[in-house]
């Protein structure tokens, strides 16, 4: 009964928060987002301080640092090169706080240091420090307005390492029961690895890490090769747009192409879950793509990261942008282009296994 074709997906299944609600306001976002969540999840919840401020007809909501524009709600399931972290953030002096040592901490805690809303399988922070890993990728060659700088400054130590807001919160918080969800779904035995470093056979290249959700042990029953990614979008906490994905975003793809080549598995499922349904893709391993990604990740690494950090190293850098500022990435890769390009192609090529609403397949 682990054929998808053979699953009943109308059987007694635990599918939390199918209510739908409208977000009019960040208490209204935030009391919606913490319903959903049961009470293990919530534990730590209490802890945290939201703040809210009413500006130029705009709410806004700060979560920890993070400062999340509740008017400008954006739908993930577009094609449009979106920021899966949340709002995109400017590059200017105001919010780097110039500095090669770290900007100091926000009183507010994060959503995501709450322990019980962190991943389980992916607690590797220490060990991500000094990589590139795989969920940045996309980021490190432009795919977002400013995030490739930003990255950039993380990784100098200039700048606190993004640690989470409302919609990473959520996908911890749902992780779970989205792969209990997937495994009921496939029937495929998964596998939970430790943080896995590229260049086991060639050193050089143990820069680039990843933290895979899953590995997919058995299929059908049989050894499998393949590598399991969960995404749990949050849809601005409008769960009233949540419906499961029909086709893979183009800022996924990096990221996806990644896990294959560090994991060196030869195909990905790619299971999106919201609390209204869910979808499954197929993704394949593509040599060719990651041979152009990783020249633009080395690029990243060795012209820009690399140096930088050595002559912050010797010197005290007070404004790493102006005083580093032949060494600070352009805001994409001359690369850029080129791996949409190929992103879409490779979203054109993935098969969506299947897709359900409330238990219903779908066509």
């Amino acid at each position: 009964m682990n054929a998808i074709s053979q699953f009943d997906l109308n059987q007694n299944v635990n599918m939390k928060g199918q209510e739908e609600f409208w977000v009019t306001s960040p208490v209204t976002l935030v009391h919606s987002v913490l319903r959903q969540m049961s009470n293990e999840e919530l534990v730590s919840c209490f802890h945290i301080n939201f703040r809210l401020s009413y500006y130029n007809s705009k709410y806004n909501c700060d979560i920890g640092p993070f400062k999340v524009d509740i008017s400008n709600r954006r739908n993930y399931s577009s094609q449009v090169l979106l920021d899966p972290l949340g709002e995109e953030q400017p590059v200017n002096s105001q919010f780097y706080n110039h500095s090669c040592t770290r900007d100091s901490i926000s009183p507010y805690t994060s959503i995501l240091q709450s322990s019980s809303l962190q991943h389980r399988f992916k607690k590797w922070q220490d060990q991500r420090k000094n990589k590139l890993t795989a969920s940045t990728f996309s980021g490190a060659i432009g795919f977002w307005r400013g995030r490739r700088v930003q990255l950039w400054l993380e990784k100098l130590g200039a700048k606190e390492p993004f640690s989470g807001n409302m919609a990473t919160c959520w996908s911890n918080a749902k992780e779970e029961e989205a792969l209990e969800r997937y495994k009921l779904i496939t029937g495929n035995t998964i596998l939970f690895p430790r943080f896995q470093v590229y260049g086991k056979n060639n050193l050089k290249d143990n820069w680039l890490a990843a933290s895979p959700d899953g590995i997919v042990d058995k299929y059908y029953g049989l050894n499998s090769r393949g590598v399991l990614e969960i995404k749990c979008p949050f849809f601005n906490g409008d769960m009233k747009r949540a419906s499961p994905w029909k086709r893979i975003p183009l800022y996924c793809i990096p990221q996806a192409q990644g896990l294959m080549e560090i994991l060196d598995k030869d195909w990905m499922d790619f299971y999106v879950w919201t609390p209204n349904g869910s979808s499954l893709f197929r993704l394949f391993r593509d040599e060719a793509y990651w041979d152009a990604l990783k020249i633009a990740l080395s690029d990243f690494w060795f012209n820009h990261v690399l140096p930088a950090k050595d002559l912050c190293s010797k010197n005290v850098i007070t404004d790493p942008l102006k005083e580093l500022g032949s060494l600070k990435p352009a805001p994409r890769h001359e690369l850029y282009s080129y791996l949409v390009y190929e992103s879409k192609h490779a979203v054109d090529s993935s098969h969506l296994l299947m897709r359900e609403i409330n238990g219903h397949l779908q066509n």
